[in-house]
Order: C-alpha cells, then sequence, then structure tokens
C-alpha cells in the first residue's frame, strides 16, 4: 500500500495573563509551524481525505508551552506527497488513525500557505 506524507500549517499561540488579573492578557505571540505525519493510504483521492479528517486532531490547547496557554490550531494542508519506498518497509503504525510523526518546523518567514487539493503534490506529478 503506498505510503503518504500530509505536511500541515500549525498556527501556535502564545499567552500571558496579568497575575493580578486572570482575565487580562498583558502578552500574545504567534508562531507557524508545518507539522508532518506519514501514514498509508490507497492512493491519493483516500490519502487526502485522511489527511483531511487528521486536521481536527492537530488542535490543542495547554499551560505546558512558552506563555501561560498555548494554543494550536491547524490551518490546512500545505502539502500532499507519496513517498517511495524500496521494499516492505511499513510499520504497523502506519496504519494508525494519524500515521506516524514525522516531526515539523518552525516557519518564521510569515505564514505558510495553505493549499488547495487540486494543487498538492500528489495531484500534479505524473498526469495524477
Amino acid at each position: 500500500m503506498p505510503i503518504y506524507v500530509a505536511h500541515f500549517v500549525v498556527l501556535e499561540q502564545n499567552i500571558w495573563y496579568a497575575p493580578e488579573s486572570p482575565s487580562e492578557v498583558i502578552r500574545q505571540s504567534e508562531k507557524h509551524r508545518l507539522v508532518s505525519q506519514m501514514f498509508e493510504a490507497d492512493d491519493a483521492a483516500s490519502a487526502y481525505s485522511k489527511a483531511s479528517e487528521m486536521l481536527g486532531g492537530l488542535n490543542d490547547t495547554h499551560c505546558d508551552g512558552d506563555g501561560d496557554r498555548t494554543v494550536y490550531v491547524a490551518l490546512g494542508i500545505h502539502e500532499l506527497e507519496e513517498l517511495f519506498l524500496a521494499g516492505e518497509r511499513i510499520l504497523e503504525e502506519l496504519r494508525g488513525p494519524y500515521g506516524v510523526d514525522v516531526g515539523n518546523i518552525l516557519w518564521e518567514a510569515g505564514v505558510p500557505k495553505t493549499r488547495l487539493r487540486e494543487q498538492l503534490a500528489v495531484f500534479t506529478q505524473n498526469g495524477a
């Protein structure tokens, strides 16, 4: 079964609150990341569908980041690529709901753009 990697644009917001007034925001910062997940799918259309379903699971809010509160919001798909591997080296995790986490990139040069389905590499290569 083919293996794909989806690269997602994720916004990271860090919020600091005033100690004397917990509802008053005193500072806020934003960063963008490219988060990549590897997974298997039958074909490009199935891979796109699976990647689209992953978006909601990439959203998160916690208190472990730089600020008092850190919020992650998945903005969309930056790229979707098919991997070509030699031999059968598919790990069991590839069949999980989020595939395999293959890292993320802090994006400091503006906001990485999300792309429409038709603009993703897996649909523009080899006449797909």
